[in-house]
């Protein structure tokens, strides 16, 4: 039996992967037709190594992943820098700032290094600040903002390649654990594996409280057998760890390495608070008289508006309680991606330029929800 190297060169591919590769391309002409800079072999067998090969069980995911990131505008989304992707996520909204993480740069190998300061987080603000759906947007634009500078990595260097992720957890305390931020953390893990398999290499945590053996308890569950092979506990020697895998050169001083910058933590969202000026507030132009449906348990309901092409969809909802999956579809398309949206302490708010003119159906869907029904009030505008 060959053993198959997990970040081969081109050239040590196997027939095996090379026929797996051929025929997974083969059978997803039509979803990389709609996204073509992602037709790599590369790609392609990430997609292969994060599902065991299984085709059948691949496709409906790609179909999915790919849907997802061209609603979002990737395909369009031109990328050059780990600096120029923290910008543009700092851009997407005013509360990015608060959401701790970001680039900061490349391993001496090419792998895209991301630095999440994780115990910055001040997560019973943040969820005044926004709705679940800019933080499942924002996190899905990171991460393939950083799959485009390593598949422009890949092909210069013919080697496939990864993320390095670093976890801080200086300053944890138990505020990080409040319930409704934790759910909303959880549902977000599960969406990055769906859409990204196979994207770490390795996932260092470091500046580990003594706690941190029952928090891991509660969120291994959700990360898949080959994710949690990658995790690494780093000691107190965590520093000298992260620079012989990296390289000095390529850390911020404020974790151990030499990287210039003018701020010791680099251009790293560090979190914090998230001021009351960005918390929402009941002036919303779309707050007011509003449409009740009920959803049932294990069933959807479908909202169908005409659109005109050049206008914007706007929209307002909130659940009676728990989440509920939200999208909206054209001709049996998904034109705007499925998301579970928890609305206890902030609406789902958000916006849509109607391509093409037609009959579009926004749908409220609680399939996943076993035994309760959901109604939810909601509020849409074509203007």
């Amino acid at each position: 039996m060959v053993v198959e190297n997990h970040y081969p060169h081109l050239s040590e591919l196997t027939s095996h992967q090379k026929d797996k590769i051929a025929e997974l391309r083969s059978k997803t002409k039509d979803i990389l037709a709609t996204y073509p800079e992602y037709d790599t072999d590369f790609s392609l067998l990430r997609w292969l190594m994060g599902w065991d090969y299984k085709i059948d069980v691949i496709i409906p995911k790609m179909r999915y992943a790919v849907e997802t990131l061209v609603n979002l505008g990737m395909n369009n989304h031109q990328t050059t820098s780990d600096e120029q992707i923290n910008k543009d996520i700092k851009n997407m909204s005013a509360v990015a700032e608060y959401f701790p993480g970001g680039i900061m740069g490349q391993s001496k190998r090419g792998d895209v290094v991301y630095m999440q300061a994780m115990a910055k987080a001040h997560p019973k603000t943040l969820v005044k600040a926004g709705p679940t759906s800019q933080l499942f947007q924002l996190c899905i634009s990171e991460t393939e903002m950083s799959f485009k500078i390593i598949r422009k990595a890949e092909e210069e260097n013919q080697r496939k390649m990864g993320v390095i992720i670093i976890m801080d957890l200086d300053g944890f305390n138990m505020d990080l654990l409040y319930t409704p931020t934790l759910k909303v953390y959880m549902s977000l893990l599960t969406l990055l594996q769906n859409i990204f398999p196979d994207f770490a290499r390795r996932i260092f945590i470091i500046n580990c409280p003594t706690m941190m053996s029952a928090v891991y308890a509660m969120v291994s569950p959700v990360l898949s057998a080959q994710t949690r092979e990658k995790v690494r506990f780093l000691d107190k020697d965590w520093k000298n760890h992260l620079i012989e895998e990296i390289g000095e050169e390529n850390i911020f001083m404020h974790w151990g390495g030499n990287k210039k910058h003018e701020h010791p933590c680099g251009d790293i969202r560090m979190g914090g608070k998230v001021p009351e000026s960005l918390w929402y507030n009941e002036s919303h132009k779309l707050e007011g008289d509003k449409t009740k449906i009920a959803v049932s348990a294990r069933s959807k309901t479908e909202v169908k508006i005409y659109g005109e092409s050049g206008k914007h969809f706007h929209w307002l909802f909130r659940v009676s309680s728990g989440d509920i999956d939200f999208s909206i579809e054209k001709d049996g398309r998904v034109v705007w991606p499925v998301f579970r949206c928890l609305t206890e302490f902030h609406p789902e708010i958000g916006s849509f330029k109607v391509e093409e003119t037609g009959e579009y159906i926004f749908v409220f869907d609680n399939s996943h929800g076993k035994i309760f029904g959901k109604d939810v009030k909601y509020k849409i505008v074509l203007e």
